[in-house]
């Protein structure tokens, strides 16, 4: 079992995610209100827009398209790929902070800001914002052999998501070697259930084992309609 909250080593973990899904931007804003005091995350990409399309990735797969390609139902503004590249050449332009803040920043764009992700000129404005050098940043997105190698970070997130465990959705987290598990959060924990969540989650090892799905009702008004 992990070690337990308030320990030495903060809790490793991998997450899962997608910037257009509302419940992977709760996730991020909880592990980022938590700090790295508490929990180490690794981020994979995790593009629900491959799911929708092509699960089998036999057909279409994103991390091969061109910037400018056309989303399957016609949304431009929910095309994925560009957000998960400037996160990924990120990596190699910024510190880890900054780079977490960046993510923080694009997904919060996303979902509390209603902007347009796969605007470069979007991104690069949020990366400057967060401590990313934006000129760095843009040099990468016109550096073909870096593009690669960040296309091929894509492709192996996913592989890694699907192949071993079939991961239908986001936000997924995987504690250590254990198995992964989905998370939905209904909020933001607030005024430390951060924490107390934290505790709860370190616990979820032992139990996958066993356990196969845990979920909640939707709530209903009445149920006597």
């Amino acid at each position: 079992m992990p070690p337990l909250a308030g320990s030495a080593a903060p809790l490793a973990l991998t997450v899962f995610y997608d910037v257009h899904c509302p419940y992977s931007d709760r996730v991020l804003s909880w592990l980022a209100d938590l700090g790295p005091d508490l929990v180490a995350p690794v981020y994979r990409a995790f593009a629900l827009e491959q799911v929708n399309s092509d699960p089998s990735a036999r057909d279409w797969r994103i991390w091969d398209q061109p910037l400018e390609y056309a989303h399957y139902s016609g949304r431009q503004n929910r095309r994925a790929l560009a957000a998960f590249l400037a996160i990924i050449l990120a990596e190699a332009a910024g510190q880890r902070d900054a780079v977490d803040r960046f993510r923080l920043a694009v997904s919060h764009a996303r979902h509390a800001g209603g902007g347009d992700v796969s605007d470069l000129r979007l991104l690069l404005r949020l990366a400057g914002e967060a401590g990313v050098v934006a000129a760095t940043l843009e040099r990468l997105f016109a550096d073909a052999g870096a593009l690669e190698v960040a296309r091929a970070r894509i492709r192996d997130d996913w592989h890694a998501a699907r192949d071993e465990f079939a991961i239908f959705g986001v936000p997924t987290l995987r504690l250590g070697g254990a198995a992964p598990f989905y998370l939905r959060l209904e909020r933001v924990p607030e005024n430390g259930q951060g924490e107390a969540l934290l505790a709860s989650v370190r616990g979820l090892p032992e139990l996958l084992p066993q356990v196969v799905e845990i979920k909640v009702p939707e709530r209903q008004a009445s149920f006597g309609d």
